[in-house]
C-alpha cells in the first residue's frame, strides 16, 4: 500500500522551554516499497501527541516507521529495481518471514523539560484499549496509564536521563515459532513481539556545550534536499536544520527509485562536528577524517541507512558483498589518532546495512548518551564498537547482532535497553583472546529476544563468547578477562544466561542481580554452556539469579534443573552460584 500526502506542516507542533515536538511535511505511509528520497516513512498505525502534564493542549509528534529491507526486497546492488530479487541466493541477509508478515517498527521522539502526557492513538480511530491490552517494556518502568476515547495517555515524569520504552498491545502480538532451524508457522514458540512496534523516546534537552552556534563563521548550514559531493564544504561544523536530506550518487541525479545508496558523507579533515537539528532526517552514513582531539555527533535528528543494500561494500559500488574492512558503517573514521574522543548525544540511527560503528585504529574512546538505534533487521547490525576509556549510558538498541562488545578495558556501560533479533548474543566477549579488566555493564534491560536455534559459534545467549574468528589463533590461558554485569533483566522467553568458548582465562566474571521473570526457553536455546579448555581458569561468580521468581543456587543450577547451567566439570571449584 502506498499513500501520498500533500506536503503540509502539522497544525500543532511546539518548541518552547518545556517541550519540543516536530513534524515532517513530506511523508509517505508506504508499507512495502521504498519511499521517495525527499520523503520520510510515516507509521501506518500510530499517531503520537504530547502535552504538558495536566493540560489539554496536545501537540503532534511525528511517528517514523522502519520496515525490513526498507521496501527494496532482496537486491544485490543499489541500482537494481526494488523487489527484483537479484541478491545472491546463497546470501542470508538475516531476514526471513519479517517482510512477508509485515513486521515494522515505529518510533516517536520529543524533547521535554517537565512532566508530560503522551497520547497514542490509532490512525484509523480504532480503540487501543482497554488498559489490560497494554504492555510497556521495560516492565520495571511504572507509568500512570489511562484510556481516553480509545487513545492511550501516559504520564511521563521529568528525568534528566530521559525515558525510552516500547508500548505494545496484546491484540497486535506476533508469535515467532521455530522448528529449531528456522522460523515456521507452527513450531516451538521462541518470541512474542508486536507486529507494529512503537517506541517512545523522551529526551532531555542538550547541554549548552553539545549545541553549536548555527550562525558562527565556522559553521556550514546545509539546505534540505540532495547532498552532492561538493556540498559539504570544509567548515569545522556541519549543521543540518529540520528537513529531509539524501546523499546523491553524483552531482546531479534524477529522482528515480533504485538509483541511490552509492555514496556516503565523507567529511573534510577540518570538520569535527555534525549537528542534527530536531526534525532533520539524513539518508546517508558519516565518515570522519578529522584529527581534532574531540569530535562530535549531536542533536535530535535521524541518520538513516535506508538507501543502502545489505553489507554495502564501498569498494564495489556499494553492492551486497561482505567485507569486514569495506562494508559501510553508519559511523566510521579510518585514520584515528591516539587519544581522540567521539562525543555522541541525541541522534537516532535507522536501518543500518552492516556494523554500525568502527573507528580505525582502535586508539579512540567514545562518550555516548541518549542514543537510539532502530530498524536493525539485517545481520551484523550491532551496537557501536566500545573502545578503551569509553562511557555509554542511556541508550536503546534494536539489533540483529551483538548489542554490547566487551573487547577493551576501562569501559562503563549503564542503562541500556536492548530489543534483540536472532543473531549472536546480547553481549559479545569472544572472537579473539583478550586481556581486559575494569569493565562494568550495569542496568541491562533486554525487552525482546527471538532466537530460533541453539548456537555456540554465534551464541544464543545474553552473555556470549564465540570461538576464534581467525583459525590461526591460539588459546592464551595466561591472558584474562574481568567483567562485572549487574542488574540484568531479560523479559519474555529468554535464551541462556551465558555461552562461553574460552579463549583465555576468566579471572573474575561477576554476574550480580540477574532476573528472567518470564523464564528460560524450554528447548536447548535456554541452556547455558561453558566449554572445556585446557589450562583455563574459570572464575565465574553469579549472585542473585532469579528465573520466574525462583533463585538459582548450587543445588538447582544443573542442566535438568532450574538454572540449566552446563559448565564443564574440569572447572569445578573455580565458580559459584549463590
Amino acid at each position: 500500500m502506498i499513500m501520498y500526502f500533500t506536503p503540509v506542516f502539522s497544525e500543532k507542533c511546539i518548541c518552547d522551554f518545556d517541550i519540543c515536538t516536530w513534524w515532517h511535511r513530506d511523508f509517505e505511509i508506504n508499507t512495502k516499497n521504498p519511499v521517495g528520497p525527499h520523503n520520510v516513512r510515516r507509521s501506518r498505525r500510530y499517531n503520537v501527541q504530547v502535552a504538558k502534564h495536566s493540560t489539554k493542549d496536545f501537540y503532534d509528534s511525528f511517528v517514523y516507521e522502519s520496515i525490513p529491507r526498507n521496501g527494496n526486497g532482496r537486491i544485490q546492488n543499489p541500482w537494481d529495481l526494488p523487489h527484483s530479487d537479484t541478491l545472491d541466493p546463497n546470501i542470508d541477509d538475516g531476514i526471513s518471514i519479517e517482510e512477508a508478515e509485515q513486521i515494522n517498527l515505529s518510533w516517536s521522539q520529543f524533547v521535554y523539560n517537565r512532566d508530560v502526557d503522551v497520547k497514542i492513538s490509532h490512525v484509523d480511530g480504532i480503540s487501543l484499549g482497554p488498559i489490560s491490552n497494554i504492555i510497556i517494556r521495560p516492565s520495571h518502568l511504572v507509568y500512570n496509564v489511562s484510556i481516553n476515547e480509545g487513545s492511550v495517555i501516559i504520564h511521563i515524569p521529568k528525568d534528566d536521563k530521559g525515558h525510552k520504552f516500547s508500548i505494545e498491545f496484546k491484540d497486535d502480538l506476533y508469535s515467532y515459532c521455530s522448528n529449531r532451524f528456522k522460523y515456521v508457522k507452527n513450531g516451538d514458540l521462541v518470541g512474542l513481539e508486536p507486529r507494529n512496534g512503537l517506541l517512545i523516546f523522551a529526551s532531555p534537552p542538550l547541554t549548552r556545550n553539545m549545541v553549536p552556534d548555527m550562525n558562527a563563521t565556522n559553521t556550514h548550514v546545509m539546505k534540505p534536499g540532495p547532498i552532492n559531493n561538493n556540498d559539504l564544504g570544509s567548515s569545522e561544523i556541519i549543521y543540518f536544520p529540520p528537513g529531509v536530506y539524501w546523499v546523491n550518487q553524483v552531482d546531479k541525479q534524477d529522482d528515480v527509485y533504485g538509483k541511490y545508496g552509492q555514496n556516503h558523507i565523507k567529511l573534510h579533515p577540518n570538520t569535527y562536528w555534525v549537528y542534527f537539528g530536531a526534525g532533520s532526517y539524513v539518508k546517508g552514513a558519516i565518515e570522519y577524517t578529522t584529527q581534532n582531539k574531540n569530535f562530535y555527533a549531536t542533536g535530535f535528528g535521524v541518520l538513516s541507512g535506508e538507501h543502502y543494500v545489505y553489507q554495502a561494500n564501498i569498494q564495489l559500488n556499494y553492492s551486497a558483498v561482505k567485507s569486514d574492512q569495506f562494508s559501510l558503517r553508519m559511523w566510521s573514521h579510518n585514520s584515528i589518532k591516539r587519544g581522540q574522543m567521539w562525543f555522541c548525544v541525541g541522534p537516532t540511527i535507522s536501518s543500518p546495512p552492516f556494523n554500525t560503528l568502527d573507528f580505525r585504529p582502535s586508539d579512540s574512546s567514545l562518550t555516548i548518551s541518549d542514543y537510539k538505534q532502530v530498524g536493525s533487521y539485517f545481520y551484523q547490525t550491532n551496537g557501536p564498537q566500545i573502545y578503551s576509556g569509553s562511557v555509554i549510558r542511556d541508550v536503546f538498541y534494536h539489533v540483529n547482532d551483538d548489542a554490547i562488545k566487551t573487547y577493551y578495558s576501562n569501559v562503563l556501560v549503564e542503562r541500556v535497553i536492548v530489543w534483540k533479533c536472532h543473531n549472536d548474543p546480547v553481549v559479545q566477549m569472544g572472537w579473539s583472546w583478550r586481556n581486559i579488566s575494569n569493565v562494568t555493564v550495569d542496568s541491562l534491560f533486554v525487552i525482546h529476544t527471538r532466537y530460533f536455534k541453539s548456537e555456540t559459534f554465534v551464541p544464543s545467549a545474553i552473555i556470549g563468547a564465540s570461538p576464534f574468528y581467525s583459525p590461526d589463533q591460539k588459546v592464551r590461558p595466561e591472558a584474562s578477562v574481568s567483567v562485572t554485569f549487574s542488574n540484568l533483566i531479560c523479559e519474555g522467553l529468554c535464551p541462556s544466561l551465558v555461552r562461553i568458548v574460552p579463549l583465555q582465562s576468566y579471572n573474575n566474571l561477576l554476574i550480580l542481580n540477574a532476573s528472567f521473570p518470564d523464564g528460560l526457553m524450554r528447548n536447548d536455546i535456554g541452556r547455558s554452556i561453558v566449554s572445556k579448555q585446557k589450562n583455563i581458569k574459570m572464575g565465574i561468580k553469579i549472585m542473585n539469579w532469579f528465573i520466574a521468581g525462583e533463585k538459582v543456587t548450587m543445588s538447582n543450577f544443573k542442566t535438568d534443573s532450574l538454572g540449566r547451567f552446563d559448565i564443564d566439570s574440569s572447572y569445578w571449584g573455580q565458580w559459584s552460584i549463590n
